[in-house]
This record gives C-alpha cells, structure tokens and sequence, in this order.
C-alpha cells in the first residue's frame, strides 16, 4: 500500500503448487523446515513524495497451539525502475530592469532578447522592455514583417526533454492604437517552418496574455519564439510595443534533479548588532526549493546545521534580516537553498560588524547646472553608519565648509543618490557647497565643493514686427537670436499680425518672456496634421505650431492656432497648436485655437509645471492632453464638437495632481465646426499611465454629456468635480468611477501643493515654484475661493474674479479685492467695445467685494466687464444666454 495506515492495500500474494488450501484465504504456505523462494510482481507506481509499504501477514489454518514456532524471514529484495517524472519547468524574462536575461525553473536553458530587422530596445520603463523601430516611423503592414522580430529561445539541458505548453507575457502600446503583435514558435533556428501561436491587437493599458502551445525539444534542439509588431495603419516616431514578464511553461523528463544554484548577494545596512544579506536562486535545480536563507558563521563557510534564516521558497532574489550579533566582530555568510536533491551554497563573504554607530558616510556630486540665482547638486549616501538616515542633502554658504546650520536642502532619506536645486543665489558670487546625511549619531558631511553664479544679465526687449519696424519679421528669428542660459528677462514683444510659422523655443532658451501686442490680432499659426506626409509623419507630437521646450517661460496676449481641421477620408488628423515641454512655464490671457490635439502637455523629458491663467482653449477631440501638473485658472474652455472630450489625462503614477481647472467656463456651441449639433460632450477620458483630472468651481454647459466622463485605456487616478455649477453640474447621473470632492479633500487644491516638488517625482521638478502671475488670492485653497470675506482675508493684490455663474441669464456676481481703499470703477462693454453700464464708482475699503450685474434688458451675446483700481486695469470676458 501507499498508505500508512493500511486503509487501502493490494494483495499480492498466491497459493503455491507446495500444497492447495482448499477453503482458504489466498497465501503462501510454508514448508517445515525448509527455506523457500518466493516472488510476487505488485506492479504499482509510486509518484514522488509517497512511500510504498509492504507488509507480510504470518497466520495459522489449524487450532493446534503455535508456541515454539517460528517464521524465519530472510534476504527480502524490493525491485522498482525508476520512470521519466515530467518535472515543472519555466523560463521567465522580467523585462522589468536593465537586464533581458531569463530566471528559469526546472532543467531548462534559456537565452536572452535578440531582435531582427530594423526592431531594437529602445529602453526600459515601469511597463517593462520597450521596442520600437530604428527609424521612429513604423510602416503601414497588413500583417506581421517576418523580418521585424524579437526572439526568446529556450531548450532542455542534455539528456532531458523539454514538452512547451504555455506562452505568457504583459504587453502595452504607447502613443498609438495601430498596433498588433503575430507570435510563432519553431525548432529551426531560420525560421523556415514556423508554427502560428496568436495575432492581436495590443491595448494601450498593460493587458496579460496567455496561449497554449505545443512542442516537443529533445536534447541538443532549441525553441525559438519571435514576436513580430506591426502597425496596421502607419505611425510616426516614438510608437513602442513594451513588453513585460514574458514567460514559457512546460515540463521535463529524463532527468535527475539538481541542486539549486544561488549566489550570495552584499551585505548592506550593517550595523553593530544586525545587517541585512541575502542571495539569489536562478536555477531550482529542477525540483522545487523548499527552503532558502543565509547562514552565518564567524568561522568559514557555515552551514545550515548552525546560525541561519529561512527566507520562503522558490526560485528569486531574497533579503534576510542577520541579527543577535556581536559588535566588532567579522562573520562569515553564505546564502543557501534546498530542493529534494539537497542544499546549495553560494560564495562565502566576510562582514564586519561595527564597534559603535557613527555618522553616515556620503559624497559631495558635481555642480551643474549654473545660473544666476539657482544650480544642481546632490550627493550619494554610501553607508548608514549603523542607525537610519533620517535626511540627506546638500548645504551652502560662501566661507567654507557648511553645515546644516547654513542654507540647506532635504532630499529624502535612507542610502544611495539625490539631487538637490540650490535657490536664492546671488550672481556672481562664489558658493561652497556640502552634501549631508544625518542619522541618531549625527551629522557626516562630503567634500567642500565650490562653484560661482553667474552674473544676473541685463532685462532685455526686442520686437518682431512683419512690416519690418521692429528688430525681426519672424517669431523664430526672435527665438534663435536668444542666447543661451540668458540670466536676465529676454522679452520678444509680437505686434499685431499673424504669423505663419512653426517654431521652438529651445531648451537653453531660458526666461523668454512672449508678449502679443493684442491677443486676438497677434497669432502664430500653421496647419500641420499628424499624417500630412504619409507614413506617420509628422505624427502628433510633431504637428505643433509652437513647442516649448525651456524652463522659466511666459507668454501673454497671444494666439498660437493650428487651422487644420479633420478632413473625410483622410487619418492622422491630430494637429497640435501648442505642445510643451518643460518646467514652470506659465501663460496668461492666451488663445490656443485648434480641432483635435489642440494642446498637448506633452512632458517629454519629465512631467512638467505649467500654469494657464484667464486662457481660452478651443478644440473637439482630447484637446488638452499629456502627462504635465496644469492648473488652469479662470481659463474658457470651448467645445466645438458634438461627442468631443476636452482632456485625455496621462498624469505620472508619481504625480499627486494631473489637470486642475479651476473657476473655468466651459462652453459647448449649439451647432459644432461640422454643421452638426452638439448635445453631448464629456469632461475627459483616462488616455494612460494613471490620469488625473478635476474640475472646481466651473461652470458646465446644458449639452455636457450626464454621465460627465469617458472610459478609455485605463483606470483614472481620480477624474472629479467640486461645486461645480451650471446646467451641466447635476452629478446624480455621473459615472460610478468619478469623484465629488469633499471641502477637506478641496482645501488641498492650493498652487503651493500643486506646484510642491514633493508632489512629484520628475526630474525636472527640482524645488518648490509659485508662477509671478499668480496673485496671492489665487493660492487660496479653493474651497474658501467664493467666501473670502467670511475668512476675513485681505489680499495681497488687486484681482479681478471670474464672474459667476458663466456663462449667465440674467444675472451674475462679479467679485474683485483690494488691498488698500480705492477709488474703484466696473464697467461693462459690448463685444463691439461700446460702453453698456457703469456697476461700481466710488472708493471701496480693502477686501473682497462683489457687485450684481443684471442683464435682463440686454440681448444674449459676448461681454466684457472692466475693473479699474488707481493704476490697475483688469478685464474678463463674461456670456449672456437667454
């Protein structure tokens, strides 16, 4: 039997030809006195991990006594032959790290990614190894390119058999949905014959894949898996397929299990009691590890018969926790791990406790990035020094040899590297400069670096008129003629005009300052459109009709448009007006006019700050899309298609806050650019990675769309809405996964959280940054934004709010505040710039204030209304429908 207990058994005995016991149970009878020969054939098959039992039952057929008798039992033999046992065996590529190197399971090789025709690696991300083509530009195939591939490979290690049953892998697109995947198998290193696995169509959320296969790899032959990408329809550059924890599963036979194979990993966070090792089991061996750890010794080479941790199972890299240790003493460590076969070990390392906890040892990095008033540092906690880091950075003075006691930053904690921004610098002034980490023993500092700033330039004008009465006809000869790294205000003062160009501000353009003479007769256009010259090009990205690409940027009164609208029967329509790509760049009373694509937030090199103030935005389709922190700010938003989306969120997971409008109008025409009428329309759509957006205070349009959001790719991060108002703003019928933000979660809408660097994990966000066109009031939290008088806040600032409700019918509240008693004027005026009514005249105290404005005798339409505060002249543009 199998069974210890003998529930269950088999008999296996007979009655042999000696004598025939007739009536009796079947058995062997025994001669007196005489050793026989006996053999059975139990013919049962015993599966790893069970025990065979046998047992003999001696018993008599007579009532006569048995005392004095005896069995004598001798040379007994049990005969088995061992079967081929199919052993679990997988290969798994994580993909997830600069590595394409396989951890396997089971007695199996593997080989890494290897690509063919003009597919490469082109990087890794969070969603794993991304390929893409060596020309960017992806053509238009109606199935897979045999010649465009990467390649897995796996074969059974000699004397086995490899039986592949199962494919799986983690698969994503990035900017685009035009992408299909083929997969094959073969044994024939040409490919020549091939066996069809699957074709599908790859989603732009991260989707698990899974396929049953078929193949048979003896000894000596090897199985190749290629993917082949296409894209069905032609896509520009920067189109990847990212691939993720690809794996093939199956079994072996024909072999005995080894011992695993692990190695000892360094020991880290070495104190004078504990410190933290561990190993990493790439083979199991082929039988499945019950048991890895480390073992510690101070003599060489410990076993796991003295001081060791048990750490799981399986195969993997693992961390163990090494306490209960003397201070000062060097022990000896190895990482271990046991399957059926036995116990492995990896190196022997030595590791020395420390006598006492001391100061973290850290190095002072390179200064780069030097301007006037700020520079880049940071530095790299090479040891703890015994006790956790509780904070790193770097610390500045000008006489040498700072401390955390001078100007300083924090950076984090724990080991490794940082980056810090130095800010508040003076020009021309020579700097010295430390990096730092503290723990409970103190304070250890890296070398004393220095590093001058340069001198502050001065603020500089130019004009660029197109009749050639200014210093340049072109916006772009403005541009290019910036010098680099100007430390002073570079102000390009654009008269009226409009401008057909495409143009860059370059990264080292830096604080550029784009002035319009008047907003809507100074414009910058082009019409690009995503697949204007075939094969993908210019693709999104490079339809713009302005990119930023600089940090410190500021454009005011201008129009940036792109006219190209969607065309029946041709693709590719996204035409982008204005893309951005950088950080702290802000943007007041501008139009940014399009269709689809209008304004991509684009983010490039890292998620960016940018903040929109008293802007119109017009499109149909994703208008407002990307990855960079926007707050709008009293901006209008126009809708001009029947079943558009204002905004596709690609906020980074690191990200606290995506897109913020706040106090905006949204406006939704009754007939669209294409004569058809708009009666839906929704706030947005989740395009990637982990999107968010919210709408506070603004005003929502009769068609907006009830359900108020779009799914799409993938799950949002939060898509909300707080007190907003209007025809559109029941939220009853809302999409189940959208928010209504409460007053707490509202109060956290501050420009000084948004715009943190701590609420951001990007390298381009370096310290914390208020936008200089933002006023005092506009860093309220928000939830106080209509009630300020309630909290008895006196503002720093003369503002003039966006009125409320807009658009309005009959009447609307117009808000402003002062900061000191002034002889205060409203007035109101007609799209034709004609004079309607005059609401304030006279000295108002400091505070905020509001005055009704009754509309019933005027006629639906455009209007404006104007503050007038001593020397201060504010306007906003408010909308009257009856």
């Amino acid at each position: 039997s199998t069974d210890s207990t003998f529930a269950t058994k088999t008999q296996v005995s007979y009655t042999t030809s000696v004598a025939a016991r007739v009536g009796k149970p079947a058995g062997v009878f025994l001669n007196s006195s005489k050793l026989d020969t006996v053999s059975f054939a139990p013919n049962i098959t015993i599966n790893e991990g069970q025990n065979f039992y046998f047992r003999l039952y001696p018993w008599v057929d007579s009532s006569s006594s048995v005392s004095g008798k005896y069995i004598a039992l001798r040379n007994v033999v049990i005969y088995a032959t061992a079967l081929p046992i199919p052993v679990s065996a997988s290969a798994l590529w994580p993909l997830s790290s600069k590595t394409e190197s396989a951890t396997v399971s089971g007695l199996i090789n593997a080989g890494g990614v290897n690509f063919g025709g003009d597919l490469y690696h082109y990087g890794y991300n969070a969603n794993g190894d991304r390929w893409m083509t060596h020309s960017g530009a992806w053509p238009q195939d109606s199935g897979p390119d045999f010649t465009r591939y990467a390649q897995l490979s796996v074969s059974p290690k000699t004397g086995g058999t490899f039986y592949a049953s199962t494919l799986q892998f983690k698969m994503i697109v990035e900017f685009t949905n035009n992408l299909r995947v083929a997969m094959y198998y073969s044994n024939d290193t040409s490919f020549t014959t091939k066996t069809f696995i699957a074709d599908t169509t790859v989603s732009s959320s991260m989707t698990s894949y899974s396929y049953n296969i078929s193949d048979t790899v003896q000894t000596g032959e090897t199985m190749y898996v290629r993917f082949y990408p296409y894209d069905i329809k032609g896509d520009p550059a920067y189109k990847l397929v990212d691939m993720d924890s690809i794996m093939i599963g199956g079994n072996t036979t024909g072999l005995a299990i080894l011992p695993p194979a692990i190695s000892t990993t360094t020991a880290s966070y070495v104190s004078t009691t504990f410190f933290t090792a561990g190993g990493n089991v790439t083979s199991d061996g082929g039988g499945t590890v019950t048991a890895k750890g480390v073992c510690w010794d101070t003599a060489a080479n410990p076993t796991i018969s003295g001081s060791h941790t048990t750490d799981g199972t399986g195969i993997g890299l693992f961390s163990s926790s090494i306490t209960g240790l003397i201070p000062g003493i060097a022990y000896h460590i190895r990482a271990y791990a046991t399957n059926i076969s036995g116990t492995s070990y990896g190196t022997d390392v030595i590791v020395r406790t420390l006598a006492i906890v001391v100061p973290p040892t850290v190095t002072t990095s390179a200064i780069s990035g030097i301007f006037a008033v700020s520079a880049n540092g940071g530095g790299n906690v090479t040891d703890w020094g015994g006790a956790p880091v509780t904070a790193k950075g770097v610390c500045w003075n000008t006489t040498g040899n700072p401390t955390v006691n001078d100007n300083k930053t924090v950076d984090g904690n724990d080991l490794g590297s940082f980056s810090s921004a130095l800010t508040g610098l003076v020009g021309g002034t020579t700097y010295h400069i430390r990096a730092y980490a503290t723990n409970k023993s103190g304070t250890g500092y890296g070398a004393d670096s220095t590093f001058t700033t340069q001198n502050i330039l001065p603020d500089t004008t130019v004009v660029v008129a197109q009749d050639g009465s200014g210093n340049y006809t072109t916006v772009q000869q403005a541009l290019n003629a910036v010098p680099s790294n100007y430390t002073g205000h570079w102000t390009i003062f654009v008269k009226k005009g409009r401008y057909h160009e495409k143009d860059t501000v370059a990264a080292t353009k830096m604080n550029v300052i784009l002035v319009g003479e008047d907003r809507d007769s100074t414009v910058i256009w082009n019409d690009d459109y995503g697949d204007k010259y075939g094969s993908g090009n210019p693709g999104t990205s490079g339809t713009f009709t302005v990119t930023v690409e600089a940090n410190d940027f500021i454009a005011k009164n201008i129009t940036i448009q792109n006219t190209y609208s969607p065309q029946p029967g041709v693709s590719g329509t996204q035409a982008v007006a204005l893309r951005v790509n950088g950080d702290r760049q802000e943007y007041v009373n501008c139009k940014l006019l399009g269709y689809q694509d209008t304004y991509y937030t684009w983010g490039g090199r890292g998620a960016g700050r940018i903040y929109m103030k008293n802007c119109f935005i017009e499109g149909t389709v994703d208008f407002i899309f990307g990855r960079d922190i926007v707050v709008f700010d009293s901006c209008t938003i126009h809708e001009i298609r029947n079943g558009g989306t204002l905004t596709a969120g690609s906020t980074d997971p690191t990200s606290l806050y995506g897109y913020v409008f706040r106090n905006c109008t949204i406006l939704a025409d009754s007939i669209g650019y294409d004569g058809v009428a708009i009666t839906s329309f929704d706030l947005g759509r989740p395009w990637q990675a982990n999107p968010r957006t919210v709408f506070m205070r603004c005003s929502e349009p009769a068609n907006l769309d009830p359900a108020g959001w779009l799914s799409w790719n993938v799950n949002p991060a939060i898509y909300g809405e707080y007190k907003c108002f209007g025809p559109g703003s029941s939220t009853s019928a809302r999409v189940s996964w959208s928010t209504q933000l409460t007053d707490d979660a509202a109060k956290q809408y501050t420009l000084s959280n948004i715009f943190a660097r701590s609420s951001a994990s990007s390298p381009l966000i370096l310290f914390d940054w208020m936008p200089v066109n933002a006023s005092a009031s506009d860093n309220f939290p928000i939830v106080t934004a209509v009630n300020n008088e309630e909290n008895n806040i006196i503002p720093k600032s003369v503002t003039l709010y966006q009125n409320y409700p807009n658009p309005f019918n009959p009447t609307t509240i117009i808000r402003y505040a002062l900061p000191k008693s002034s002889l205060v004027s409203i007035t109101i005026y007609d799209i034709l710039g004609r004079e309607v009514k005059t609401l304030v005249d006279e000295v108002k105290s400091a505070g905020q204030h509001n005055v009704e404005f009754n509309a019933n005798t005027l006629s639906s339409g455009i209007y404006f209304y104007t503050l007038r505060a001593g020397e201060i002249v504010q306007t906003h543009k408010m909308i009257l429908l009856k």
